[in-house]
């Protein structure tokens, strides 16, 4: 809702002038800014990362994390509780070709975690949002 709010003001702008040139090269520069920033699921990706939030324990989205991980034969390079205070976890996670992409866990509640994964700029939207099913399909019981 924000990000609209905020294209549809210079949107407007641009209406007002009276200019068809700048009108008509404006709305495809505007449509362009917020197809960046809105999601019409409940993950967004945007510049290279996939942040989703899911109600689910701390302990057992690490547990998922790992189990999706081996379930797509990726390898785990790197993990660590880094922030046990406030349960922030994260992980190097590579696969055959040593492609890597980072996982952040942070706890929000006791039943709510965020996730955040991390393939980078040019990295694969695809292989973020796959990892991420195969960590849901394991938290549901349905992996497999």
């Amino acid at each position: 809702m924000i990000v609209l709010r905020f294209t549809l003001l210079p949107l407007l702008a641009l209406l007002a002038t009276g200019c068809a040139e700048a009108t008509i090269a404006g709305v495809g520069a505007m449509a362009g800014l917020a197809a960046t920033g809105v999601s019409t699921g409940a993950d967004v990706y945007r510049m290279g990362k996939l942040d989703a939030v899911d109600m689910v324990a701390f302990d057992d989205q690490i547990a998922a994390v790992r189990k999706a991980a081996d379930e797509l034969k990726l390898t785990i390079d790197k993990q660590e509780l880094y922030d046990e205070a406030t349960g922030r976890w994260r992980a190097i996670i590579a696969d055959d070709r040593d492609s890597r992409f980072r996982v952040y866990l942070e706890r929000r509640t006791a039943n709510m975690c965020r996730t955040r994964i991390d393939v980078g700029m040019f990295g694969s939207e695809s292989t973020a949002r796959l990892f991420m099913a195969r960590v849901r399909g394991e938290i549901s019981g349905t992996a497999r």
